[in-house]
């Protein structure tokens, strides 16, 4: 490859862990013998031991993580003070990119402040979540150096406090124009963002898409007695996620369906929610190299996503749904915008539905009277997919990188 022996610095507010964009993208640069390093954020939560487990794996990167609790207390101090001043100053210098980013996340000075003490010299920065894209802009300005932002949420369109919204906005708005590219996790947060911004950005769309390798041919169980098996997946299962809209129903039907909940369940929607419905079976989250395999074993996926809550749930393609597609199973997708496209473009996959109670009664009514034919059709959505994987997605990447890097 022509990049061979470039370095690549990621900065990231997360870990990779609970950013899988991230972590491809690390795994791919390796691949083509690129040095990488990547400087991300102890989050001392349960991504710890699979975090560990990355770093063995990922031998050659170079990994640093920072910490903002206060056991480093006068670090922790200085992003707290910088964090207030940026929410309280910002919209009164609302051109300002540092007091945005300040805004954005404590995490912003703690990475800005790692980049300049350890005097990196790489060849691309690529900043995943907001809290990187000004530490990256600004270093790579100073040492004239290309940066590159990946931008998996729109961020204007989520429910922030005023201040960390409008600050996002303006760095998305300030910095796309001025990074070697951005790319986006949906074609409709490109369009947001490019109506946001201008068309001054080199904007391109890379799909949530797992690698080939992650999925196996599904289980193929056609008996039409047997309950069809439904799935949802999330790092947390709580509210406002549309599974209070999705549970009412499935209670008329609990003869005939099963619903298996992958993820951390939170203690209040366990016992208001989950504890008394003998139809559901909770399993702890799990990383995605395992989950791909795990969704084998079910019949219909549930990408059910409230887009009455903000616009980014409106526009955004999670990675559940591009699971639950690679995996074979049949869609029960909610009619946000995203999702309604997506759905459009692959009708033998699944149906969408609102998250109305009448609607999505019919849904099931209509998945019910098709078991037979849902279950018999996965092997053959299995194939159909097959092409949608990360390996054809992320070319569009690494024709980037080799046109900046050679």
């Amino acid at each position: 490859m022509t990049i061979s022996g470039k370095h690549v610095l990621f900065l990231t507010s997360a870990n990779l862990a609970c950013n899988p964009r991230c972590l491809k993208e690390v795994r791919l640069l390796l691949s083509m013998n690129t040095t990488v390093t990547v400087v991300a954020f102890n989050l001392n939560n349960w991504t710890i031991e699979r975090e560990r487990e990355l770093n063995i794996e990922l031998a050659g990167v170079n990994f640093y993580y920072l910490e903002t609790s206060r056991k480093f207390f006068f670090h922790w101090l200085i992003s707290s003070i910088l964090e207030k001043i940026g929410r309280i100053f910002a919209t009164l210098f609302p051109s300002s990119l540092f007091l945005a980013a300040m805004a954005v996340s404590k995490r912003s000075w703690f990475l800005w402040y790692w980049i300049k003490k350890n005097k990196v010299k790489p060849d691309l920065i690529i900043a995943h979540n907001p809290a990187a894209f000004y530490p990256a802009y600004k270093f790579a300005q100073q040492n004239n150096l290309p940066f590159a932002m990946d931008i998996e949420d729109y961020h204007p369109g989520e429910n922030l406090p005023v201040p960390v919204k409008k600050s996002v906005r303006l760095l998305m708005k300030q910095l796309i124009p001025e990074a070697a590219y951005t790319s986006f996790a949906s074609p409709l947060i490109k369009v947001y963002a490019e109506k946001l911004a201008g068309a001054a950005g080199k904007y391109i769309v890379i799909n949530n898409l797992f690698s080939k390798g992650e999925f196996i041919e599904p289980v193929l169980n056609s008996d039409e007695t047997t309950k069809i098996k439904l799935v949802w997946f999330s790092q947390y299962i709580d509210y406002q996620r549309g599974l209070e809209n999705i549970l009412p129903v499935v209670d008329k039907f609990q003869d005939d369906f099963e619903l298996t909940l992958i993820g951390n369940i939170r203690p209040g929607f366990f016992e208001n929610e989950v504890k008394d419905r003998n139809y559901i079976c909770c399993k702890d989250s799990m990383p995605h190299n395992i989950l791909q395999k795990e969704l084998s074993k079910y019949d219909v996926g549930l990408a059910i996503e409230d887009g009455a809550i903000d616009l980014n749930r409106n526009i955004c393609l999670t990675n559940k749904i591009w699971s639950y597609f690679q995996s074979g199973l049949f869609i029960i997708a909610s009619d946000t915008k995203a999702q309604k496209m997506f759905m459009e473009e692959i009708v033998l996959h699944g149906t969408c539905t609102s998250l109305s109670n009448e609607t999505l009664s019919s849904t099931f009514e209509t998945v019910l009277k098709k078991r037979e034919q849902i279950k018999a059709s996965k092997i053959t959505r299995f194939k159909n997919a097959s092409l949608y994987n990360w390996e054809n997605e992320s070319m569009a990447l690494v024709r980037q990188w080799e046109t900046i890097l050679q």
